[in-house]
């Protein structure tokens, strides 16, 4: 981070609106995420890999509803695009407050047969993106002696289906960042936790919700998926709870203990 941008984070007046950046908050857990900072009052950064109709007409609705939002297109798995978005929203609200790192693919196979373009795909997006972010925004959430960040993990990480092994690890690594982050940061004021969801109903989840409906209803101890407002509640609860950290909130209806 460039001097300039860090005598803005550092000299921004206590009385501005909080900022906060989610990551892949375009669809999914991170639009509902994104939405509900806004309607909390918070001026809101997210960033988005791809332009299609449906982001769009998000970006569209979001900067008309909510002036002080921030969408910015940037490929997480590269060290540049992390710095440049990053860098972007410092200059743009002279803060970073909250960090809710929420990008994340899937690509289940079997490990014997899996491509290595595959592998690194997965690695780079769930959990490099992560880390990468991390540094980043330490970078401004250090000066100013405060900040929260929010990794959003997965019930895979310690309930892998078949063909889950890269994606599960990339999700065990989030969780053990957090716990090791929380551990490094906290003498600086900064928190770090995580939340663990379930089967939650979004797009990236149609197709196992199509194909896995009676699995679903026999495995999930409250017979039935999880929305998305059931995430966005947990990361509030974080943000209100100041006496948290380097924990992982489990949001999955009971499906661990089945």
């Amino acid at each position: 981070m460039s001097e300039n941008i860090r005598d803005k984070i550092t000299s921004t007046p206590e009385s501005a609106a909080p900022c906060a950046i989610v990551t892949g908050g375009s669809k999914g857990i991170g639009r509902a995420v994104v939405l509900s900072l806004l309607d909390k009052g918070y001026r809101v950064a997210f960033c988005y890999r791809h332009d299609t109709p449906q982001t769009a007409d998000f970006i569209a609705q979001v900067t008309r509803d909510f002036p002080d939002t921030l969408p910015v297109r940037a490929d997480l798995a590269k060290a540049e695009d992390v710095s440049a978005f990053i860098n972007t929203v410092g200059e743009a609200f002279g803060c970073i407050d909250l960090l809710v790192n929420n990008v994340g693919i899937t690509r289940d196979g079997l490990l014997a047969t899996m491509e290595t373009k595959d592998i690194e795909l997965l690695i780079n997006n769930n959990l490099l993106s992560y880390i990468l972010c991390s540094r980043e925004v330490l970078k401004a959430m250090i000066p100013q002696r405060h900040g929260h960040i929010i990794n959003i993990s997965s019930i895979s990480a310690q309930r892998p289906n078949k063909g889950q092994s890269i994606y599960a690890a990339t999700k065990g690594g989030i969780e053990s960042l957090t716990k090791a982050l929380a551990v490094e940061v906290a003498p600086k004021n900064i928190r770090v936790n995580a939340i663990a969801p379930g089967i939650i109903q979004t797009e990236m989840s149609e197709n196992l919700l199509k194909t896995h409906k009676e699995l679903i209803n026999s495995k999930v101890l409250l017979k039935r998926v999880g929305v998305v407002s059931e995430i966005t509640s947990a990361v509030h609860f974080l943000m209100e709870n100041h006496y948290m950290t380097g924990e992982v909130i489990n949001v999955n209806g009971g499906l661990a203990l089945s």
